[in-house]
C-alpha cells in the first residue's frame, strides 16, 4: 500500500485538483499487481511498499520515490489520460518545465510497449549525454530512437547526428551486449543516409559505434573488413554509468571460433529450426553447378565452423572450385536485412583458418588455393532485401560477393533468375551500376583493403 501525506489539512482542503489527482492515482495504484512509475528519458522506477510516497504541499501533489540507482520528486499537476494499465499526468520540473509522468501496472500486457518505449527513450537519453562529453564542440543535429520502416532504421538502436563545420558523424549505439549481432547493418544504413543526404558535397561524414564494455569484439572483427576508407569508423565502449572511451579494435582480441571436424553436417542439422531451409540446402547441393558451373559437385559441407553467441537461423554450404577456390553459399527462403552480415561473419572466420591451414582436412586430395573465398548470397530472387545493397556498398573490395537470385518456385525446379556482383544493383534501377564503387569485386587476398 502506498502511503499519502498531507501537509497542512486547511491546505488540502482548498486543493480539490490535488485531492482529485490524489485518490485516481491511489485507487489506481491500489489496483496494481506491479506498479512503476516512468518519466521520458529516464529508467523505469518499480514502486514497492515503503519506497515512495504522495504529499500535498501547498495546494500542489507531489510525488517521491527511490530506488537503487536513483531518485524522483516531481510536482503533479494534471492528468492527459487514463486507459487499463496507465495513467499519463502532466508534471512540472524545477525550473517550470512541463513534461509527463505515467503511472504503469508492468504486469498487464497493455503496458508492455510502453515500458519498452520508455527504457528505449532512457537509454537514448543516456546516449546523448556520452555524445556531449565525447564530442565537446560538435552540435547534436539530430538524435532519435523512433523506427523509420521506409528507412529500415530501428528502433532498438538511438542514432545521431553531430555536425562541426564541414564535418559529421553518423553515431549509433547499441543498449546490450546482446544486441550486438544486429548493430552494424542498421549502423551502416545510417552511415549511408547521413553521407548520401548531405546538403555539400564537401562535407565529410565518418561512423561512431558505442557498445557496452562487455561487447565489441564482434563489431571489431567486421570492421575489419569493411572499408576502411569510406566508413573511417571508430568505436567506443561504455560502462554502467555511461562513462564511454574509444578502443582500438585491434586490442579486442582474436576470432572465436572453431573448426568442426567429421560429422559437423549431421551434427548441426539437428539445429534446423525451419524446413523450407532444409529443402533449400538439399536443393542447392544437388543443383550446385547451376548455381555456379565452376564448382565441385563434391565435397559440399554445411556450418563446418562453430561459432560464439548461440545459433543462428541460416544454413551455410561450404563448396570448392575447380582452382581450389572455396565458395562461401549463404540460403536464405525469406527477406532478410543482416544477410550480408551475418555471411561476414562465417567468411571471415574462413579466411582466418583458411590462414593457418585449418581447412586443408577438409577436402583431402584437392589443393586450396589462399585466395579469399567467394561469398554467395542465394536466395528467391523476389527475396533480397532491398537494405542489402546498401551493406554491401560497404565491405571491403577484398571481398568478392555475389547475390545469386532464384526462381520463386524453386522446390519444383531451381534456377538462377539473377546474378548481382558486389553492390550492383538490376538494370531497372538506373545509374548506381555506373559508379566504380559499385562495380564487382575483384578476386583478394588475404589481407583486407589497408
Amino acid at each position: 500500500m502506498a502511503k499519502f501525506h498531507h501537509k497542512g489539512q486547511r491546505r488540502a482542503a482548498e486543493s480539490p485538483a490535488a485531492e482529485h489527482l490524489l485518490r485516481t492515482l491511489g485507487n489506481f495504484l491500489e489496483g496494481c499487481r506491479a506498479p512503476a512509475v516512468l518519466e521520458y528519458g529516464e529508467d523505469l522506477i518499480p514502486l514497492r511498499t515503503g519506497e515512495y510516497s504522495f504529499e500535498i504541499r501547498a495546494g500542489r501533489l507531489w510525488i517521491q520515490a527511490w530506488h537503487e540507482s536513483r531518485s524522483l520528486t516531481r510536482q503533479i499537476v494534471g492528468l492527459e489520460q487514463q486507459r487499463p494499465g496507465i495513467v499519463d499526468c502532466i508534471i512540472q520540473r524545477f525550473g517550470g518545465v512541463t513534461g509527463k509522468l505515467s503511472f504503469l501496472d508492468t504486469e498487464r500486457p497493455q503496458t508492455g510497449h510502453r515500458a519498452l518505449t520508455g527504457s528505449r527513450q532512457s537509454f537514448a537519453e543516456r546516449f546523448r549525454r556520452m555524445l556531449f562529453r565525447q564530442f565537446p564542440g560538435w552540435r547534436i543535429a539530430s538524435l532519435s530512437s523512433q523506427m523509420d520502416l521506409q528507412r529500415s532504421f530501428s528502433p532498438v538502436f538511438p542514432r545521431a547526428r553531430l555536425v562541426k563545420g564541414d564535418q559529421q558523424i553518423a553515431a549509433m549505439a547499441c543498449p546490450q551486449a546482446a544486441n550486438e549481432p544486429a548493430l552494424l547493418s542498421f549502423a551502416l544504413l545510417w552511415f549511408d543516409y547521413l553521407a548520401g543526404s548531405a546538403c555539400r558535397n564537401d562535407v565529410n561524414t565518418r561512423l561512431c559505434l558505442f557498445l557496452p564494455e562487455e561487447a565489441g569484439a564482434l563489431t571489431a572483427h567486421r570492421l575489419h573488413w569493411l572499408d576502411r576508407s569510406l566508413l573511417r569508423a571508430q568505436l567506443f565502449r561504455f560502462n554502467t554509468h555511461g562513462s564511454a572511451g574509444e578502443v582500438d579494435p585491434r586490442d579486442l582480441g582474436n576470432i572465436d571460433t572453431r573448426v568442426i571436424a567429421s560429422g559437423a553436417e549431421e551434427a548441426h542439422k539437428s539445429h534446423w529450426s525451419q524446413a523450407d531451409e532444409s529443402v533449400l540446402e538439399s536443393k542447392v547441393r544437388s543443383r550446385l553447378q547451376v548455381i555456379d558451373a565452376s564448382l565441385l559437385a563434391s565435397p559440399v559441407l554445411a556450418q563446418v565452423l562453430t561459432f560464439a553467441g548461440g545459433d543462428r537461423d541460416l544454413i551455410d554450404l561450404l563448396a570448392v572450385d575447380v582452382r581450389g577456390r572455396l565458395a562461401l553459399i549463404e540460403l536464405k527462403v525469406s527477406e532478410d536485412l543482416q544477410l550480408p552480415i551475418q555471411a561476414l561473419d562465417y567468411w571471415m572466420r574462413l579466411v582466418w583458418h583458411l590462414e593457418r591451414g585449418e581447412l586443408d582436412r577438409l577436402f583431402p586430395g584437392i589443393a586450396l588455393s589462399r585466395v579469399t573465398p567467394r561469398m554467395l548470397l542465394l536466395a528467391p530472387a523476389l527475396c533480397f532485401h532491398p537494405a542489402n545493397t546498401t551493406v554491401i556498398r560497404y565491405f571491403s573490395r577484398s571481398i568478392d560477393v555475389e547475390r545469386v537470385g532464384i526462381n520463386s518456385d524453386w522446390e519444383r525446379d531451381l534456377k538462377v533468375m539473377l546474378r548481382l556482383p558486389g553492390a550492383q544493383m538490376p538494370q531497372s534501377h538506373g545509374s548506381l551500376n555506373e559508379h566504380p564503387r559499385f562495380s564487382a569485386h575483384q578476386e583478394g587476398h588475404l589481407e583486407p583493403e589497408s
